[in-house]
């Protein structure tokens, strides 16, 4: 198959080999090949199943960017997050689920560090740089269908204040975590 190959103002006439990959056209060239002013994005593909069979194709060479090498990027380091495993809960009335988690001083902690994710069964919320740590709290799987938009917590005192709103005011909390029960549906 013949390509023609332009580069700036110099035409190249190319022959491609049978089983040639865009990719390893790319590297015969030495540069990214732009087709129709499109990057190519799968440079697996065959050449001759990219561009019709015998076809004189009109390519354009893209001279490549020269990359610093001495350039270090400092690596992220994974922020790490302690579990809280101490709860209090109860099915406070018949639209809401109270949860309460004590930490010392925690009204105290600036409200940005705070972060809070409600979602339709399960939320989670995060405490950065609380004496000198990360922490969580969440349930992956709660017991019975949030109203996520209507979910929240406060600071008071000691206390992180979690309000689960429920979707139906028939849903029972005998639990925080969903539980199978005899008898029970599991479905929802």
């Amino acid at each position: 198959m013949k390509l023609y190959i332009h580069s700036g103002n110099a035409v190249e006439i190319y022959e491609s080999k049978q089983g040639e990959t865009i990719d390893q056209l790319q590297k015969a060239l030495g540069s990214e090949i732009i087709f129709n002013n499109r990057t190519i994005l799968n440079t697996s593909m065959l050449v001759n199943s990219f561009f019709n069979d015998n076809d004189d194709v009109i390519v354009q060479k893209v001279k490549p960017i020269p990359v610093q090498q001495n350039v270090q990027v400092a690596a992220q380091k994974p922020i790490h997050y302690n579990n809280i495993t101490k709860f209090a809960f109860w099915d406070a009335d018949d639209m809401n689920v109270r949860v309460v988690v004590e930490l010392k001083d925690i009204a105290k902690h600036p409200l940005e560090k705070f972060q809070a994710r409600f979602f339709e069964r399960s939320f989670e919320i995060k405490i950065h740089d609380y004496q000198n740590k990360n922490w969580t709290f969440g349930v992956a799987r709660t017991q019975c269908k949030l109203d996520a938009a209507n979910s929240k917590f406060t600071l008071k005192g000691d206390k992180i204040l979690i309000t689960l709103r429920k979707i139906k005011k028939e849903d029972n909390w005998f639990s925080i975590h969903k539980q199978k029960t005899i008898g029970g549906d599991d479905s929802d």
